[in-house]
């Protein structure tokens, strides 16, 4: 898997192309086929017929099969009288009279499928020039195309990441700044080395329908950790809106599960957007002790919003406030203005990515509560860390 997954895609989109050539060339119907293997998927399609996209069709031995091996040409102007595709199922279900189709390309050269129309009554017949339009309009959507597969690429290797549930669980301290004492530690996904950064493995798995699923994943994967804590010891674990949404719905269910351990984070990338439903949605589960954390606060407007709206019972100063504070006056009022505002809700100051000594001294004097960081503890799978951890 490549860090991200195809380029932009041109504005001209495959049901347009199709319903472009189906009136350009005045045929009763017209599809783009990606072909699979011995499968074929409609991708697009106008006229006659009524395929919608994604149905599955024989590919075997079929106009596009045949087009696509050379054993046809682009183009048939009597499809009832040629051996070729007289008795195929297309010829005889749609009464085609004439054919025209091109096989469909990627940009490294590999067959994605084929754009193919017919005309099922007389009409001025097709020339040479008709399959130039085809061609033409075949180089128009390649990038489309690349983008396409690329995301059938992906939805491959997420569902394959999620049936054999390849996702670690590393764990990093959160340290008490006067006590030194480990209050908890923030769950983060790993992935394999095949996978982007977890931020963007997490949004290419929203991307093609499967974010939930990831999430809830990962969610399983790291509640075992509980078990190795202390009692008086929290779990963050980092979730969108939608799954906290859905994860709260299967919580008021559960009574049983405790959630006083428990801290959700949400980070500034984070869309709410709807503020009312997710307090009502939260209130029962706070009022059983679930905590509410905002992420990359100061990283931009949407996580103070979040501090604003939400009422979180901790707030973490993004790591751009963090590095380098001890030089930096701008830095200091910044986080010393957070720390009031939090304070003045309720709410505990965390710092994110302290690498340290002096930043962590300044952080100390202008009020933080805890901190986070490679200074006081790297990520780590190892669960010998955790227990470590669990023992501070």
């Amino acid at each position: 898997m490549t860090d991200r997954r195809g380029q932009d895609s041109p504005d001209l989109r495959l049901d347009e192309v199709v319903g472009l050539a189906q009136r350009h060339l005045q045929l009763d119907a017209v599809g783009i086929v990606e072909v699979r293997g011995h499968a074929g998927f409609i991708q697009a399609w106008a006229g006659r017929g009524g395929f919608g996209v994604g149905a599955e069709v024989p590919i075997e031995g079929s106009y596009p099969a045949r087009l696509i091996s050379g054993e046809l040409p682009p183009l048939i102007l009597d499809a009832a009288s040629d051996p070729r595709v007289a008795d195929l199922p297309l010829t005889r279900w749609l009464g085609v009279q004439a054919y025209v189709g091109v096989p469909l390309h990627l940009s490294d050269g590999s067959v994605y499928g084929v754009m193919a129309g017919v005309r099922c009554s007389a009409g001025e017949p097709l020339t040479d020039r008709d399959v130039n339009f085809m061609v033409m309009l075949s180089e128009l959507i390649r990038h489309r195309l690349d983008a396409l597969r690329k995301m059938d690429e992906l939805r491959a290797d997420i569902q394959d990441l999620l049936d054999n549930e390849r996702i670690e669980m590393a764990f990093q301290p959160i340290v008490d700044l006067v006590s030194g004492r480990c209050m908890g530690v923030e769950a983060l996904a790993r992935f394999p080395e095949t996978f982007p950064r977890a931020a963007e493995t997490f949004a290419l798995a929203e991307e093609v329908g499967h974010g939930l699923e990831l999430e809830q994943l990962a969610v399983t994967k790291a509640w075992p950790a509980l078990s190795t804590m202390r009692s008086d010891q929290f779990l963050a674990l980092n979730l969108s809106p939608p799954a906290l949404l859905e994860l709260a719905d299967r919580a008021r269910r559960r009574t049983d599960v405790s959630l006083e351990r428990i801290v959700v984070e949400l980070t500034e990338h984070s869309v709410v957007k709807c503020y009312g439903t997710l307090r009502n949605t939260l209130k029962p589960l706070r009022a059983r002790g679930l905590r509410l954390s905002v992420d990359d606060v100061g990283a931009g407007y949407a996580s103070l919003h979040h501090v604003l709206e939400l009422a979180p019972d901790f707030v973490k100063a993004d790591v751009s406030l963090v590095k380098g504070v001890s030089d930096d006056h701008a830095r200091q009022v910044t986080i010393k203005s957070f720390v009031l505002l939090a304070h003045e809700l309720g709410a505990t100051v965390i710092a994110e990515g302290v690498e340290t000594p002096s930043d962590l001294e300044a952080l100390q004097a202008l009020g933080t509560d805890a901190a986070q960081g490679f200074l006081l503890g790297k990520p780590s799978t190892d669960p010998a860390f955790l227990e470590k951890w669990a023992s501070q």
